[in-house]
């Protein structure tokens, strides 16, 4: 029986993709490795090993990835050390014996694109292409999840949503949908050995569109309003966002973990068409439509991000 590693796995989309996974994997053939496994461990059965490993320190993690055979890479948050970070990941990987990776990489991969994490992933996947192991690319477009529960609640009361993004499209994607593809792909590595799919949601479409379905779902008007890069930096600044990360940086209500150089930039990369990608990739994989972004306002309306299903 395959054995299967999941690296990262207390962030939200690692315990998706572990929840699925242990629907149809023995528990003693999972293994998960994170920074912090106190935080998950007692929520899980007691023969998935929990281990600790840190991007940051390559010999943890050869020690957690001993004894599996394929590897569920999700990146590292952090944009500035995300690079070497990945790199001791597949390294430990080649040395602990894994055969086959699957990565979690991002939608708008173009070496112009102005995103800082697109230069990050693009270097991961020729990392990984390089590496002599099998491997999976999961571009994953913006997660659906984050516009009813985070950016659609916050301008309710001033009805006007604010992005530099002009006429941009891009087709966001539920984190549940890339939960099933990641998992599609970890049962069945060969079949998708040297795959690089497009996970996107079913539509394309821009910040009009958006603003539309969220003024629908709250039963409130809101607007969209095209704003320019660096008033849209203002905005930030003046809501405490660093502009920059650093990996200490505290969470913030509307911008998470996200520095607004990532947010802003992202909205250039809307705007310059990078994202305007469309695929039936999730259907190919999972033998499923994803879900669409009014479904997912639908399932996600009232509730925190990390807590919508």
């Amino acid at each position: 029986m395959t054995k299967i590693v999941v690296s990262g796995a207390s962030g939200d989309l690692g315990r998706r993709i572990t929840s699925l996974l242990l629907d149809h994997v023995n528990p003693a053939h999972v293994t998960l490795v994170t920074r912090t496994p106190e935080k998950i461990a007692a929520d899980l059965p007691s023969d998935v090993r929990v281990l600790q490993g840190d991007y940051r320190d390559r010999d943890t993690l050869v020690a957690a990835y001993q004894g599996g055979d394929v590897l569920m890479l999700i990146s590292s948050l952090d944009v500035a050390k995300r690079v070497p970070e990945h790199r001791n990941a597949i390294e430990a990987a080649k040395i602990a014996g894994i055969r086959h990776i699957v990565y979690t990489s991002c939608g708008g991969i173009h070496p112009k694109n102005p995103v800082p994490s697109v230069s990050d992933h693009i270097i991961t996947e020729r990392d990984l292409q390089a590496s002599g192991l099998g491997y999976t690319i999961l571009r994953n477009q913006t997660f659906a999840e984050v516009f009813p529960t985070i950016a659609a609640p916050a301008v309710i009361e001033s009805g006007k949503w604010y992005q530099a993004a002009g006429e941009g499209r891009f087709s966001p994607v539920s984190k549940r949908d890339i939960a099933l593809c990641a998992v599609k792909c970890l049962l069945n590595p060969e079949w998708h050995d040297g795959a690089i799919y497009e996970i996107t949601g079913p539509d394309l479409i821009g910040y009009r569109e958006i603003a539309a379905i969220a003024s629908e779902s709250f039963g409130a008007p809101i607007v969209y309003v095209p704003v320019s890069v660096e008033e849209r930096f203002q905005q930030f600044d003046a809501m405490g966002v660093p502009r920059t990360f650093t990996a200490d940086m505290p969470t913030h209500e509307f911008a998470q973990k996200w520095c607004s150089e990532e947010m802003v930039m992202q909205d250039v990369g809307f705007a310059k068409q990078f994202y305007a990608i469309l695929s039936d990739h999730v259907e190919m994989i999972t033998g499923k439509k994803p879900d669409s972004l009014k479904k997912v306002f639908e399932n996600c309306k009232g509730r925190p991000y990390d807590d919508c299903r």
